[in-house]
């Protein structure tokens, strides 16, 4: 048989209640029986008290405590001052038989008049001497003109005896097992509604759960309150939000791919389809623009794989130490020819015999600084100009690179890390570019740590901005 979380709940409730309760009987039963017992106790010594105030009228200081010894009516009038109604054996002092064995149940068979020597004079020798355990001596002195003349002894219990306090202590211990049972009873409600009221947040993200499972993101938790459970509702919320996301990235970007492979695919069949036809001859010039189409599938396929190798980190090793002024330098050399033919110039604002050192990979760093060059070069403008600088901290390095006109529209700087991304399509596809070059710079920054952030260029063009860390975090 499977238990549920609900099971569980209400079982674990209900056995903590059951628990408390038993634990609450045997509390309970101990403290009255204690309680009980020293109530009567207390209430007896009360009646002692005031027989010892007046039982000193019977002494004299020639016969001491004879009067009494003498005329036992007077000790039982005394017992009746008090409340208490004396079956009064022949003798006093002598032994009682088991017959006529008094009720030690009442005060007067348990009650002693001593002497200032703690001689019995009234009651039984034996309750001067502690019998069992349960069993307590209390005395109460005797004054007369501030000076001691006897006691009055009285033997007590600790916990409660007799059919009077027994059949009392059951008939209150009955009602507390009757309230027991009730008190059970609402618990077991009162559980069974509390577990199904906290298990709705639960029963809330199963349904989402499913739903999630069979492809529906606009699934959303109705979300009430403060605790862990509606915090996960708003974490299963945010999933939620986020899968879909990347769904709709995921099918934008599908589409994307798909879009920029069918163009140079389509150039390619129609070319190929107009020479198979006759339209064309196999002139250099058609099978040039043959070429530039697969160069350009291939550029495109490149990109891709080098994205995928950023998404996942692969061969992305931070533990060396890398001279980044010497990737720049070779970087800026490879491609000073063809800025040349451009009449794009550098200008290098750090001392590039500097060497600048931090812990990072140094293919990927190549291939970042590469593609900002590459950046630059394709959407600059002739008689242009590339300008690079830069800087230490304590703890980051600080790369910029920036170019002249054109310049970006505003609208169009927090979208261009975004992939397949492209200010203008068609002047992108004229000079070579697939979108894809500052994702995959983006993503490498990431992986070293560190920042990267596009904004207008005091040039007229693009800066890019990086923040690398120093030492691998």
């Amino acid at each position: 048989m499977r238990l549920t979380i609900f099971h569980k709940l209400f079982i674990s409730l209900m056995l903590i209640s059951m628990l408390m309760m038993v634990g609450m009987a045997l509390l309970i039963n101990n403290s009255f029986q204690n309680g009980f017992q020293s109530y009567l106790n207390q209430s007896e010594v009360e009646k002692v008290e005031s027989m010892a105030e007046d039982i000193s009228d019977y002494y004299s200081s020639d016969q001491g405590w004879r009067q009494l010894q003498q005329q036992p009516e007077l000790w039982d009038r005394l017992l009746r001052n008090i409340g208490e109604y004396p079956r009064r054996p022949k003798d006093h002092s002598g032994p009682t038989s088991r017959k006529s064995r008094p009720d030690y149940n009442r005060l007067e068979a348990r009650l002693n008049l001593l002497d200032k020597d703690e001689k019995s004079i009234i009651g039984k020798r034996k309750n001067l001497r502690r019998l069992h355990a349960n069993i307590q001596i209390t005395k109460v002195a005797i004054t007369k003109n501030e000076q001691t003349i006897g006691w009055l002894s009285i033997i007590q219990r600790e916990n409660i005896k007799g059919h009077l306090a027994e059949r009392f202590l059951r008939q209150q211990l009955d009602n507390f097992y009757w309230i027991a049972a009730w008190a059970a009873l609402f618990s077991f409600i009162v559980a069974a509604l509390l577990v199904r009221h906290l298990l709705k947040p639960l029963k809330s993200l199963h349904s989402a759960a499913k739903s999630l499972s069979n492809g529906n993101f606009n699934y959303h938790i109705d979300v009430r309150g403060k605790d862990e459970l509606a915090e996960l509702s708003l974490a299963f919320n945010l999933l939620t939000s986020t899968l879909k996301t990347q769904k709709l990235s995921r099918e934008q970007w599908l589409a994307d791919i798909s879009h920029e492979l069918r163009t140079p695919i389509a150039v390619l069949l129609s070319e190929i389809e107009a020479i198979e036809d006759g339209i064309r001859q196999p002139e250099p010039k058609y099978i040039r623009s043959l070429h530039d189409q697969v160069i350009t599938l291939t550029r495109l396929v490149d990109d891709l794989y080098s994205l995928s190798q950023s998404d996942s980190g692969i061969l992305i090793d931070t533990s060396h130490t890398v001279d980044i002024t010497n990737i720049i330098n070779n970087i800026a050399n490879q491609n000073e020819v063809r800025l040349t033919d451009k009449h794009i110039a550098i200008q290098r604002l750090y001392d590039h015999s500097q060497p600048t050192l931090l812990k990072a990979d140094a293919k990927s760093l190549a291939q970042l600084i590469g593609n900002l060059f590459e950046n630059s070069y394709r959407y600059t403008d002739k008689n242009g100009q590339i300008q690079i600088n830069l800087q230490q901290t304590n703890d980051h390095i600080l790369l910029t690179i920036e170019d002249s006109a054109p310049a970006v529209p505003d609208d169009a700087l927090p979208k261009l890390f975004d992939r397949l991304y492209r200010v203008d399509k068609s002047r992108s596809r004229a000079n070579g570019g697939s979108g894809l070059g500052l994702s995959i710079c983006e993503n490498i920054v990431k992986m070293h740590n560190g920042k990267i952030s596009a904004q207008h260029s005091e040039l007229g063009g693009l800066k890019i901005a990086i923040s690398l860390p120093i030492k691998d975090d």
